[in-house]
């Protein structure tokens, strides 16, 4: 099962109720909460499978507060049945542009604290100098 990013209370804190409301089509915002949180929970599958690439399993450690921003982004997108307004798109587009950074490392979810990534067995951790040659900094030759 994927992980929860954000619960219904958030998407209520993030968006006008007035809006859920209308896009779940229901009479009033506790009437909602089904429809969002089915649509938070497909939002939860699509940022498990950026964020999985880069982290593997995360359900033992705490949401990080960009996630669940990620989250209801996705969310508030996928509850249009229609075409949704432009700037509902563009916040769908910078989340998916977020995950895709997540998942290529050059957004870092747990700022850079390697004890956040949950232990895998056999792996050997080491700090050192940053490599002369790699994909950072070879870009361009």
């Amino acid at each position: 099962m994927p992980i929860v990013y954000a619960s219904f209370e958030d998407m209520k804190a993030r968006f006008d109720a007035r809006d859920i409301v209308q896009l779940a089509d229901v009479e009033d915002i506790d009437d909602a909460q089904a429809y969002v949180e089915q649509r938070l929970v497909r939002a939860g599958t699509i940022i498990d499978g950026f964020v999985s690439a880069r982290y593997g399993d995360r359900s033992a450690l705490p949401v990080p507060p960009l996630l669940t921003e990620i989250a209801c982004d996705i969310a508030f997108h996928n509850m249009f049945r229609a075409e949704p307004r432009d700037v509902v798109v563009a916040n769908h587009k910078a989340a998916m542009a977020m995950l895709r950074d997540i998942a290529d490392g050059r957004v870092k979810l747990d700022e850079g604290v390697v004890d956040a990534q949950p232990a895998r067995p056999g792996a050997v951790l080491i700090e050192g100098r940053p490599p002369i040659f790699g994909r950072q900094n070879m870009s361009g030759y």
